[in-house]
């Protein structure tokens, strides 16, 4: 089903024992990036913007398990395993959900405009790394993400146009 170079990639990531900890760590505490972001973001820029992306992490978490069973594809086997995960693997849930901030962030970045997209690409590597997506599924999961982040922007302009973004705060 999968390229010959889609699993040499794999494998290849995967035979990097030396960085099992850091991407292992990268992977699992992905959740608790995205709360930093998200605190940092309400903070910053104030709870408008903080609600705005909290639904966009839940729109692209919400696509990820729907196509999941649509695409049907099984997680990697026959590599060496740092973690294991159940479910499909198309499309990377941790990577679509990386580049769709990446996406909707960048406008908000400023000089931190590298680290947003550098911890979505390691992110996305990460999770090839611990043996549980083809590198396929990190392209879709990307290309998704990138989609739904300029989707997301959209969104923002028409709620800023319309003027519902006020009424998200309760602010008249």
């Amino acid at each position: 089903m999968f390229s010959e170079f889609d699993f040499y990639i794999l494998q290849f990531l995967n035979s990097l024992s030396f960085l099992d900890q850091f991407m292992l760590f990268i992977s699992l505490k992905f959740d608790y990036f995205l709360f930093l972001i998200l605190a940092a973001l309400f903070y910053y820029r104030g709870r408008d913007e903080a609600i705005l992306y909290l639904f966009l992490l839940v729109a692209a978490w919400s696509l990820a398990m729907a196509l999941k069973p649509i695409f049907a594809v099984p997680r990697p086997e026959d590599i060496r395993f740092v973690t294991c995960t159940t479910g499909y693997s198309m499309p990377s849930g941790h990577t679509l959900m990386s580049f769709a901030s990446a996406v909707f962030l960048n406008p908000r970045a400023g000089r931190l405009k590298w680290l947003i997209w550098g911890f979505a690409v390691l992110v996305s590597l990460s999770r090839v790394f611990i043996g549980v997506h083809y590198p396929s599924d990190v392209l879709v999961g990307a290309l998704l993400g990138c989609l739904l982040g300029l989707l997301w922007l959209y969104v923002e302009k028409w709620l800023i146009k319309s003027g519902l973004f006020r009424n998200l705060s309760g602010s008249e």
